[in-house]
């Protein structure tokens, strides 16, 4: 008996799951159809968020672009660490990017595969001195404290626009921080999956 209920129980998950995959499969492909449309695809500006940041920080990331041409736009972003943890060690980031879009282009383009260069204007979270073992065995903690940085960097990625101006993507770089990393990283990560919308 209760391996038929295990045997049903898994039956059932397996369907849901299948369910599932086909109902977020079919949203995706409608939501991100390439069917152009002139109104939608004539819009200059596009303000997005940044759902992966939102999930893994909790951050909040939003970014604006500014369409200028069918292959390039020039746009900002602006990071909130709303967990007061470590999200990349940055509290609080303004990020000006510029981007080349590629293999996509057509009248109404900058959407496709993009590679951006980027600086970054942060409140960067450091770690001031070395834990010291106490005669106790117990480790001292180290000072906590927020320091300005700035990095230059490049990313790459490939954003979708549907008929609607809705827009998804994703994209991966890495930013060199170039002021003094005795107590901080040297390195930061520019990652997300985003969805916006055009207008």
């Amino acid at each position: 008996m209760a391996q038929f209920l295990v045997h049903s129980l898994k039956t059932c998950l397996m369907k849901i799951n299948l369910i599932l995959c086909l109902l977020i499969g079919s949203l995706s492909y409608s939501m991100l159809g390439q069917v152009p449309n002139d109104d939608v695809f004539n819009e200059r500006s596009e303000f997005r968020i940044n759902g992966l940041a939102l999930l893994a920080g909790p951050a909040l990331d939003v970014s604006y672009e500014r369409i200028m041409s069918s292959s390039s736009g020039l746009g900002g972003s602006l990071l909130l660490d709303l967990s007061g943890d470590n999200f990349g060690s940055q509290n609080f980031a303004l990020t000006p990017f510029y981007r080349f879009y590629f293999f996509d282009l057509k009248d109404f383009g900058a959407r496709g595969f993009f590679v951006e260069t980027f600086t970054s204007f942060a409140s960067v979270r450091s770690y001031d001195g070395v834990s010291l073992p106490f005669p106790e065995g117990d480790f001292e903690e180290p000072k906590q404290k927020d320091l300005f940085q700035w990095s230059l960097g490049f990313a790459a990625g490939r954003k979708w626009v549907n008929k609607g101006g809705f827009s998804f993507e994703f994209f991966l770089g890495l930013g060199r921080y170039l002021l003094k990393t005795d107590y901080t990283d040297e390195v930061h990560p520019r990652i997300g999956a985003s969805f916006g919308k055009r207008f």
